[in-house]
């Protein structure tokens, strides 16, 4: 990806980011519960595929996605009100699954450190007995 393409890229997903959060109302979306993660540009910038997170359960995520590709002309329009380019670069809404792998693996992480530490804990307090002298 160019710089231009990675510049107007990450502009489009932060300004997508804000229009979730203030100007879109479908009940079917959770702006809490919903973020873009990155937009990957075309090189003619005629095009964005916009990767989005929605945290919950898959019927919420997919719920997301299609309230999200609806609105695709909509989000298009109030993105291009604030955003100034030559082409209104065409939205593809998708799930972004790398940030939900990612927070599985930082949370198998944790069991097992958690696992780690309680064992230590359990080896040091058996092993405290045995080293007390007696007087």
């Amino acid at each position: 990806m160019g710089r231009r393409s990675e510049r107007v890229g990450n502009l489009i997903r932060q300004t997508i980011g804000e229009l979730l959060l203030s100007k879109l109302s479908d009940p079917r979306l959770d702006p809490a519960a919903t973020s873009v993660t990155h937009v990957e540009m075309t090189d003619d910038l005629l095009g964005a595929k916009v990767y989005v997170s929605v945290m919950g359960d898959e019927a919420a995520q997919r719920k997301a996605l299609r309230a999200l590709r609806g609105a695709a002309g909509h989000i298009q329009k109030l993105m291009m009100r604030q955003i100034r380019l030559r082409h209104t670069p065409v939205l593809d809404f998708v799930l972004d699954t790398n940030f939900k792998k990612t927070l599985q693996t930082l949370r198998i992480i944790q069991e097992a450190s958690d696992q780690i530490r309680t064992k230590e804990q359990a080896e040091a307090s058996s092993t405290e007995g045995e080293y007390e002298e007696t007087p």
